[in-house]
């Protein structure tokens, strides 16, 4: 088996040889990994051994590698199996798969019998056919920014598929805040990055105002109001409201 990393990386072809329980190397240009029955035992790259190597191979965005059936390390640099290499490596890389909090995430196919920790496997059940990251808070209780980083993860995986969608309107909670209007500093982010500087949100609620917005982060699904503008608005904690970006 050869080619090279146009259609996938070395994350992906590692983990098919891995869950095909192949013996054999695994070659790129400067470096190669040796697996035995789909665990890792030996890996090298342009002079660094074992760990550090296989984490510059998962890495790689382009070249040609080949798959040698068959041929077994003289040495072992590594042990246990590939999955925790592959958690770890996800974890250093920079390219993970962006997801954004409105945007609809489900599980693959390739997500049944997935060994994953206990946190991701909860949070792939979560997501039923699909949610945004929005509607998985409440649910997890982790803030926004953890819930993106996990997804981010499972996509790059691809045990999650993840479709863009246009930011909109959110479904947030009153909660009482030291000062003026604030939402996740992430929401806002993305509502931004779509329909530019905008200064105020407008929140429909028993009423409607239009406020000046802050970000602030871990907030995830609450819109924090001063109580000046709790009372000046007529608007509850506790309260679910819909916010959206005054364009």
């Amino acid at each position: 088996m050869e080619g090279d990393f146009r259609l996938l990386g070395p994350i992906d072809l590692l983990q098919l040889l891995a869950q095909g329980g192949k013996t054999g190397v695994f070659r790129v240009e400067g470096g190669e990994v040796y697996l035995e029955g789909g665990r890792p035992v030996h890996a090298a790259y342009r002079g660094k051994v074992g760990r550090a190597a296989l984490m510059e191979i998962l890495s790689l965005r382009e070249g040609r590698f080949r798959f040698l059936l068959g041929e077994r390390a003289s040495l072992t640099s590594l042990e246990g199996p590939l999955e925790g290499y592959l958690l770890e490596a996800l974890r250093l890389l920079d390219e993970g798969v962006e997801v954004g909090p409105f945007d609809l995430v489900r599980p693959s196919a390739r997500a049944q019998g997935a060994t994953l920790e206990p946190a991701e496997h909860a949070l792939l059940q979560t997501l039923g056919e699909g949610k945004s990251p929005l509607d998985l808070l409440p649910a997890t209780g982790l803030p926004l920014k953890e819930v993106l980083r996990r997804l981010g993860r499972l996509a790059r995986l691809r045990l999650v598929e993840v479709l863009p969608r246009v930011p909109h309107t959110a479904r947030l909670r009153v909660a009482l805040g030291a000062r003026g209007a604030q939402v996740d500093a992430l929401l806002l982010a993305a509502w931004r990055a779509h329909y530019g500087g905008f200064l105020r949100v407008r929140v429909r609620g028993r009423a409607e105002a239009a406020l000046g917005v802050e970000g602030a982060e871990g907030l995830g699904v609450e819109l924090r109001l001063a109580p000046e503008l709790l009372l000046f608005h007529g608007l509850r904690v506790g309260e679910e409201v819909l916010v959206w970006p005054e364009v």
